[in-house]
């Protein structure tokens, strides 16, 4: 057997494994793990190329696999995607030390004023890692509120014609050095249409959309946990998913129409209810028929990918 031919599953084991400690609890460094240890994937992929023999491959392959077991805690207790993003340069330290008293952790709320006036929103969130939140409604036109020792978020919003625009992003000059939590929970108000745009890195995010009418939603998205339940409540929702190393929940309402257009490879792919079409297309049965449409669009590496209906 060639060494080319076990090269990516190589890889998607090694993937596969470190997901299902983490899910078991034997190892709780969570999705960033699968971050830290990207460069991994380009050393097997030198190896691979390596004008050697296959033996002298397999023996890199397990000296480099013996180098990871022995300094996993060093490669993991730091999340490069932290001070990448947005050029940040902050540790990510989930150890316990003097610097994480119980003072650095702290509760911000914010909120935008109802406002009859305009119909349209966009909400815009650019931040790095944690548990993002969207559910459930407001007399305002939005709320937000967060907890941990992350540091504040910065919220501006202007109107122009009609439509308010909010954009949420982390103060970068109030961002501490070391980080154990950021849980951001928001809620929206319901008679605006909405468009949702997500540009986050490694993180949980648990969105169900079925009180809002929603135009689009957009996540470009790094190793991260999406969980997204839309509702029927515009006639079109366009939903676009960019991620890396992510494991991808969608919730589509049964009495909708809804098309998938998957440009992704080394995923598993779970459409149920969905006939392929054409190549990379997939489509529920009534999605001519029906008067609510949803049109769904992934472009993702190494995820686990599900479509349901309900």
């Amino acid at each position: 057997m060639k060494f080319r031919h076990v090269f990516w599953p190589v890889i998607l084991i090694a993937l596969g494994l470190l997901i299902l400690l983490s899910n078991l609890g034997l190892i709780n460094s969570g999705w960033h793990i699968i971050w830290n240890l990207w460069p991994l994937i380009l050393v097997f992929w030198g190896i691979a190329v390596l004008p050697v023999k296959d033996l002298y491959k397999i023996i890199a392959v397990i000296i480099v696999l013996a180098f990871t077991v022995t300094f996993f805690n060093r490669l993991t207790e730091r999340s490069p995607w932290w001070g990448l993003h947005n050029g940040w340069q902050h540790h990510y330290d989930w150890s316990d030390d003097d610097n994480n008293s119980p003072g650095n952790y702290s509760e911000q709320d914010l909120s935008v004023p109802p406002d009859s006036l305009t119909k349209r929103g966009i909400l815009d969130l650019d931040a790095a890692a944690g548990s993002f939140t969207i559910e459930g409604l407001t007399s305002d036109f939005l709320s937000f509120k967060k907890t941990g020792d992350i540091g504040n978020y910065s919220l501006t919003s202007n109107d122009t014609l009609g439509v308010k625009t909010i954009n949420l992003s982390l103060e970068k000059d109030h961002v501490r050095s070391s980080v154990h939590s950021n849980k951001v929970d928001i809620k929206l108000n319901e008679k605006p249409a909405w468009k949702m745009i997500f540009d986050i890195g490694a993180a949980e995010m648990n969105l169900d959309l079925t009180n809002y009418i929603i135009d689009t939603v957009s996540v470009d998205a790094g190793a991260s946990s999406i969980k997204m339940r839309l509702g029927d409540k515009s006639p079109r929702t366009f939903v676009s998913l960019n991620a890396g190393a992510s494991s991808i929940k969608v919730e589509v309402p049964e009495g909708s129409g809804c098309q998938i257009n998957s440009e992704s490879f080394l995923i598993s792919r779970n459409f149920k209810g969905f006939e392929k079409k054409a190549d990379r297309m997939y489509q529920t049965s009534n999605f001519n028929s029906s008067k609510k449409k949803v049109y769904i669009t992934i472009e993702t590496a190494v995820s686990s990918i599900d479509v349901s209906r309900y």
